[in-house]
This record gives structure tokens, sequence and C-alpha cells, in this order.
């Protein structure tokens, strides 16, 4: 089961590589809610999308590797760092670096691990 957890947290990995690096054309209405008859627009959607992402590989990270202090922040954060790296670097992408997404990214984790803090407390007292 454990190593199951490090799978899925690789192919999540995975995955927030390959949609962050994929061109910038095939996103250009990403912002547009089209389910369940709902539609409209949203500035930034963009923003919690990838604060979402990050939030979540740094709670599966914590359930794959069980790591409890600040360092659970590091990988998440590096792994934002690098694709903003090379959204900047293959200009084949159409894409760049972006300090917002990046600051989008890091709200993800730490509001992950507030709340893996916050879980972690509460479990201890129960």
């Amino acid at each position: 089961m454990h190593k199951t957890k490090k799978i899925i947290f690789f192919a999540y990995v995975t995955l927030v590589f390959y949609l962050t690096l994929l061109p910038q054309e095939n996103f250009s209405k990403l912002s547009t809610i089209r389910e369940l008859g709902i539609f409209f627009e949203i500035d930034n959607f963009d923003k919690v999308v990838h604060c979402g992402m990050f939030g979540m590989m740094t709670i599966l990270l914590f359930i794959a590797y069980k790591i409890r202090n600040l360092r659970l922040m590091i990988i998440p954060f590096l792994v934002s760092f690098l694709i903003e790296i090379l959204q900047g670097v293959l200009t084949s992408l159409h894409r760049s670096f972006d300090f917002v997404d990046l600051m989008a990214n890091l709200s993800g984790i730490a509001l992950a691990y507030i709340a893996i803090t916050y879980y972690l407390q509460h479990k201890k007292t129960q």
C-alpha cells in the first residue's frame, strides 16, 4: 500500500508537469466554465488552479512519505520553480516565467501545509 501511495504521488507530479508545459494555445478558454449549464468567465482562474494543483501535490507528498515538518514544502516548491523556469526557457510553448503563478503555487503549498499541521494536531488530541 505504501508503494502505491508513492506511485500515485509521482503520477500526479507527472500530470502537473504535462498540464503546465502544454503549449499556451491549448488553454485559450480554460477559464470558461461550461459545466451544468454554467457559463461565465472568472478572472485569473488559472491562479486558483495553480493553488489547488500544488496544494494537492503537498497533501499527496505527505500521504506518501509522512513528512511532518517544513521539509514537506520544499519538494512542491522546487517542482513549481522548475516548471516556471522551463516555461520561460522553452519558447516553443508560447509560455513565460510568471512570478504570480509561482506565488499562487506557493499559496497552495502553504495552505496544504497549514491544513496538514492542523490535522496532525487535532489527531493527537483525540
